[in-house]
């Protein structure tokens, strides 16, 4: 399953990208959109490069067919590696690992400026090689994914008020 989004947002590239790699903002965010057991295992760097991973767990509403592949809550771990000059573009490579779930979770984002704000431009991609229900697993992790994409967009733009 692919996803595509655009973000857009009212404040400046480098305002915004301060909060992506901000460690603090980052545990609020994930608990403030139903996470628990949030933590921040890296942020690092300087500037021009970032490392985040964070570590949380999820809930899901696992429907009955795919009960031995995912609980009620689920933990993972997202990586991501974001390069850009101060002013952006700021490029990130992102990965997701799900324990115990066999899906791979990649992509791509890039904030940049826009008339007088700037657009995160997400792409993931939401793979698993199971046959007969791995496309069924995919589609539904993907489909929790575009929800909390669109939940952490929400709570990012009313925190930037």
């Amino acid at each position: 399953m692919k996803i595509k989004v655009l973000h857009q947002y009212s404040k400046d590239v480098d305002t915004v990208f301060g909060l992506f790699h901000d460690p603090d903002f980052m545990k609020d965010k994930y608990i403030g959109i139903g996470a628990r057991n949030v933590e921040v295992l890296e942020c690092s760097g300087s500037e021009g490069c970032y490392a985040v991973r964070v570590k949380r767990e999820v809930p899901a509403d696992v429907p009955g067919l795919l009960k031995k592949f995912l609980n009620p809550w689920n933990t993972l771990v997202q990586s991501e590696q974001w390069e850009g000059p101060a002013g952006g573009p700021y490029r990130c490579k992102i990965a997701i690992e799900i324990s115990g779930v066999p899906v791979s979770i990649g992509g791509e984002m890039e904030l940049r400026t826009q008339d007088s704000g700037c657009v995160n431009d997400v792409r993931i991609e939401v793979k698993c090689g199971i046959p007969l229900v791995g496309g069924k697993l995919a589609d539904f992790v993907g489909s929790d994914a575009e929800k909390a994409i669109q939940a952490e967009y929400e709570f990012i733009r009313g925190r930037l008020g």
